[in-house]
């Protein structure tokens, strides 16, 4: 393990700024905690992580991320991201995962950008202008053609450097690292609780995560457990729990009901729990073919757009 630990240290290491800023996009997730510990690992000095805050990021999975980054020891950055102004994020039409992305990334840019101008103004212009970006994408997000975000993160030139590992691997890097989260069920973000079409307004988000927050309680599940209160068309509400924990779900059905229910839903059933179960994959995967040719153009456009904002690693590929 320690020899798998030192490869990604060493790829971090390569591909990241020693005068720089290393700015990892961060979560409290199992993988975005194994790249910020094992990048502050590389660069103690100037490693940040940024926590996007939205209506979409649940408040345990904010408190979570604290908990994670003072266990590793980075700075911990709250960016409050703006993709729910975004008519394209709220029709959730199969691309809303790309716009949240986007608007992280452009706004980590942004605080890259201000520190390195702030470090400029005090060495008079003089120092490593190089900023870099990282994520926690691994080997089965990169597989999976439906994770629109991925063409955000090319756009924006960020480094993955877990991208070769299985989960299971990320998982047992957490632990060889002593991250608490090592072993905890994933936690996406609110948004991808929702159906196809349902639109992501802060109102159907806050919905689900007093829905979950309600389910979760009832049916004494703790961080290991999977659960999801997906939300359907027709107000329709799936709990969805994993299969060990199905029967005694199924049993507490009415009591989930009258819990679940009064939040704004219309009808409640309950299921075993599937990842993904409602991103509209067929949609979002045609979505990605169909723009997958143009992304290049789309960077041109964005960069031309905004001449003083361009992208602090695609910058340093051209030093």
């Amino acid at each position: 393990m320690r020899s798998l630990i030192r490869t990604l240290q060493r790829r971090i290491e390569a591909e990241g700024t020693l005068r720089g800023h290393n700015l990892v996009a961060f979560s409290g997730g199992v993988d975005s905690s194994v790249v910020a510990a094992l990048v502050h690992e590389v660069f103690p000095s100037n490693s940040l992580a940024c926590l996007g805050v939205s209506p979409s990021l649940p408040a345990a999975q904010r408190e979570l991320a604290h908990t994670i980054a003072d266990r590793i020891g980075i700075g911990l950055r709250e960016v409050v991201t703006q993709e729910g102004s975004d008519p394209e994020y709220i029709a959730n039409r199969g691309q809303s995962c790309y716009h949240c992305k986007s608007h992280l990334y452009s706004a980590l840019e942004a605080i890259a950008a201000d520190a390195t101008a702030a470090v400029h103004s005090r060495n008079g212009g003089d120092g490593d202008s190089r900023n870099v970006l990282f994520n926690g994408t691994n080997q089965e997000d990169r597989s999976d053609t439906t994770r629109v975000g991925l063409k955000a993160a090319a756009e924006y030139s960020v480094s993955s450097p877990i991208d070769t590992l299985t989960k299971a691997q990320v998982r047992a890097v957490a632990r060889a690292l002593a991250l608490p989260n090592w072993d905890h069920a994933a936690s996406p973000c609110l948004r991808s609780r929702l159906a196809f079409g349902v639109a992501a307004t802060p109102a159907s988000l806050a919905r689900v995560e007093r829905a979950e927050a309600a389910a979760r309680a009832l049916l004494a599940l703790g961080p290991r457990d999977n659960l999801r209160v997906r939300a359907m068309a027709a107000e329709r509400a799936l709990v969805e729990v994993d299969a060990a924990r199905l029967d005694a779900a199924r049993a507490r059905a009415a009591v989930l009901s009258a819990a679940i229910l009064p939040l704004g839903f219309a009808a409640l059933d309950v299921r075993a729990f599937r990842s993904g179960a409602v991103s509209g994959h067929a949609d979002a995967a045609a979505a990605v073919a169909a723009t997958a040719a143009s992304a290049e153009a789309s960077v041109e456009e964005r960069v031309a757009a905004d001449g003083t904002r361009v992208s602090a690693v695609r910058a340093a590929r051209s030093q």
